[in-house]
């Protein structure tokens, strides 16, 4: 058995039936050339076969006192891999439904916490492959990066490999021998732990001195966000999804020509479309919006189970600023953001995020409390492979994102960069963004207006290359010339010094003369002998 990890405890003490708390996501793939009709057969008695590996072996057992451990458990493939079809003709619109049906309800409790449903009968002879994880299980990074464990990027390689399929244990390290010095660090350690806490309560102390105007803030405090319709209560576990996909190096152009970076970038346009929602539906905001943003702390190597997150309050940019001064804005924010949790130490981050995750709870635990909203929107950002990918030579055409909802704000935005785009998902329920397909549109909007707006010049990274390139031309042109006038000097020159001698010759001038009346006489007879033809005319 293993013992629940404080932050995972928290994503089980929230959920209830109207309030999933699993995450969700969506591989669109299309069959290899030949194995059309073959590749779904061959794709579930491959997923069935496979050995579920940690944390997919092991379910929840409930203890005294309302904790809880992890224990092992044999998971059963006719329970934890669905197969069902769509009827034709397959459209996006038709899987969205059928997702948001499938996402619904909560993952039991009595078994492992997770589940897979390939689905057939897309358009293009498409399939999909749906899953749900709970996030006391695994955060999104690990989810990313065992999907890509999974994936392949050589379109030959047709084994196929389940995400939850065991990979053996992780391999042991060497016995090291430890010195003076290295025993000296781990005291001074253990010796700090005290210390820790006391950082914890200086941070909190530090929170109060911002609300109370008696310290520069440092970034959104709670309680201090305008109220939207975003800010509602979960009365169902009915959800409105929709996705888009945009080219990541149009992003990344942005983040180049602005001076700033993709995620303040994607919040941007983000932020700007969330203002013309409102508008559209006549709730326009007089104050900016403030999102909800973790943070992975996951660092190399670390293995993928568990949650490795903190997360902070970001306010983003003013409701009538254009989209470079909103740009600014929110890259100012962001920066601030980054400074405070770097100043933090690991324990005060991680009571941070309670404290946040509690606060946003606050609406709904204490409905007499008349309190404002601390956050508007959550919005997570997680990178993946750049590559193309495969699953048995199936390639995959689309990553469709369903975020989980937190207690407050019912808004989830989701961006993940793979393969080249980056696929945006948004979650909603009816009554906080009722059409999140119209948000996809406006959104879409945003992203071009941003575009126009940066100068030209500044995108990509050509700017310094352009000045190099103009300076290399007219240095060219300049030379050029130099170099060409020599050349057509010198034959000016030269000509003289050879026609010297003709015009040496005085001899040759006076017998120039007596041609011109020669000529004269010559064109008189002309005209005479004109003159007596035109009779005989």
């Amino acid at each position: 058995m293993s013992q629940l990890a404080a932050i995972d405890m928290v994503f089980l003490l929230l959920e209830n039936q109207t309030r999933p708390m699993h995450m969700s996501s969506c591989l669109v793939l299309e069959p290899p050339a030949g194995e059309q009709k073959t590749f779904v057969a061959r794709l579930l008695k491959a997923f069935r076969a496979a050995q579920p590996g940690k944390p997919f072996n092991q379910k929840l057992k409930w203890l005294e006192g309302g904790l809880a451990r992890w224990e092992p458990a044999i998971p059963d493939p006719l329970y934890h891999v669905r197969h069902l079809a769509i009827p034709g003709p397959g459209t996006r619109a038709q899987l969205d439904d059928t997702l948001a049906l499938l996402n619904a309800p909560p993952l039991d409790r009595a078994y492992p916490l997770w589940q897979c449903f390939v689905i057939e009968g897309l358009e293009h002879g498409r399939i999909a492959l749906f899953f749900k994880l709970h996030h006391a299980l695994i955060d999104g990074e690990g989810g990313v990066r065992l999907m890509r464990a999974a994936l392949s990027d050589n379109p030959r390689n047709k084994q196929i490999r389940a995400i939850w399929e065991y990979a053996g244990e992780p391999p042991r390290k060497r016995p090291v021998p430890v010195s003076r010095t290295q025993l000296q660090r781990i005291s001074s350690r253990l010796n700090a732990l005290p210390s820790g806490i006391t950082d914890i309560a200086s941070g909190l102390l530090e929170l109060g001195a911002q609300a109370l105007k008696l310290k520069p803030q440092q970034a959104s405090l709670p309680f201090q966000a305008p109220d939207t319709p975003f800010n509602t209560h979960l009365t169902s576990s009915a959800r409105c999804y929709a996705n888009c996909e945009i080219d990541l190096d149009r992003v990344k152009s942005m983040a180049r020509a602005s001076g700033t970076t993709v995620n303040d970038v994607a919040l941007t346009f983000i932020d700007d479309s969330l203002h013309k929602y409102l508008a559209e539906v006549g709730a326009g905001v007089d104050a900016p919006l403030v999102a909800s943003m973790p943070l992975s702390t996951r660092v190399e190597g670390q293995e993928a189970s568990g949650n490795q997150v903190i997360a902070d309050l970001v306010p983003l940019g003013q409701p009538g600023a254009g989209l470079v001064d909103r740009l600014r804005q929110i890259h100012e924010s962001t920066c601030k953001v980054k400074d405070r949790a770097r100043k933090m130490s690991a324990p005060m981050r991680q009571t941070y995020v309670m404290l946040l995750l509690g606060l946003t709870a606050v609406p709904e635990l204490m409905p007499g409390v008349n309190a404002a909203p601390s956050t508007n929107v959550l919005i997570s950002n997680m990178a993946g492979p750049r590559e193309q990918l495969y699953l048995g030579g199936a390639a995959v055409r689309a990553m469709l994102g369903l975020p989980i909802l937190p207690p407050s704000p019912c808004l989830n935005i989701t961006f993940v960069s793979i393969m080249g785009k980056i696929c945006l998902g948004v979650a909603s329920t009816p009554e906080a963004m009722a059409r999140p397909g119209r948000y996809i549109e406006l959104l879409l909007e945003s992203v071009e207006e941003l575009e126009r707006a940066l100068p030209p010049t500044r995108s990509a990274g050509q700017r310094p290359k352009q000045k190099k390139a103009v300076r290399k031309k007219s240095v060219q042109k300049k030379a050029a010339v130099k170099k060409a006038v020599p050349k057509k000097a010198a034959p000016r020159k030269a000509a003289p010094k050879k026609a010297a001698p003709k015009k040496a010759a005085p001899q040759k001038t006076p017998a120039t003369k007596p041609r011109k009346p020669a000529s004269r006489a010559g064109s008189a007879k002309v005209r005479a002998a004109s003159r007596r033809r035109s009779p005989v005319s």
